[in-house]
């Protein structure tokens, strides 16, 4: 099958006190919608930040501003630049988050507006096998992925969702006490771990695994192929 990871297998790393993060945490903003319903924003403001340190034309003043002492970003510069991406692209923040189309119009906002030759596409009713190939597709471009574990549907009132996994001297352990729904995450890699793929993603500063088996069961029982998908990002890099 193949294990594949993008370019830079750190994706993005803020110091944060004395821990080193694996991309952005909605959880240090100071705005309580965004605490509760930023992750959409974070995973877009952290993509924009890995392209465009992975292709210097995809440079822009804003992210040129966020100090990197020691390779490590700067978090209150980082959490400047979530604001500056929130108020400048995001047309508008749900209390629960934003949807899949408006992480594609958000996307599609800021490449238009800083003359990037990308395109954003809210991918929909998707199968196991074609959702799985887009996204190893991307991350051999070397393009993060935006991934959705979308509401319970029709009944949101549910609480089935997905096990988050932490690698614990090589063995997966399931890391949190309840189970995700409604959430989005940055998948950086596929990887293959006892015979099933995992996804490799980054979600609230963290380094987690998703068994691609148990999400996609997840999605076909519970979270519907409109809101548990992907942001395809076109165009050539």
């Amino acid at each position: 099958m193949g294990d594949v990871f993008l370019t830079n297998k750190d994706y993005i790393r803020i110091k944060n006190m004395n821990i080193v993060s694996y991309g952005g945490n909605q959880a240090w903003c100071k705005s309580k919608r965004m605490q509760k319903a930023g992750c959409g924003v974070i995973a877009l403001a952290d993509i924009s930040i890995y392209l465009a340190e992975q292709n210097p034309n995809m440079m822009t003043e804003a992210i040129r501003r966020i100090n990197k002492p020691n390779g490590l970003y700067n978090k209150n510069d980082y959490l400047e630049y979530v604001k500056f991406f929130y108020s400048h692209f995001v047309i508008f923040l749900f209390m629960k988050g934003m949807t899949g189309f408006g992480m594609k119009f958000a996307m599609n906002r800021y490449f238009l507006l800083n003359d990037i030759g990308l395109k954003a596409k809210w991918k929909i009713f998707l199968s196991d096998e074609a959702m799985l190939k887009d996204i190893k597709h991307l991350i051999r471009k070397n393009k993060p992925v935006v991934l959705s574990i979308g509401p319970n549907i029709p009944k949101v009132w549910e609480k089935e969702g997905i096990p988050f996994y932490v690698n614990k001297d090589g063995i997966l352990r399931e890391s949190l006490k309840h189970r995700v729904k409604s959430h989005f995450v940055v998948v950086t890699g596929v990887t293959e771990i006892h015979g099933q793929e995992y996804l490799l993603v980054s979600s609230w500063g963290k380094q987690y695994y998703i068994n691609y088996e148990e999400y996609r069961e997840y999605v076909n029982k519970h979270g519907g192929k409109i809101t548990s998908s992907i942001l395809y990002i076109k165009g050539l890099i």
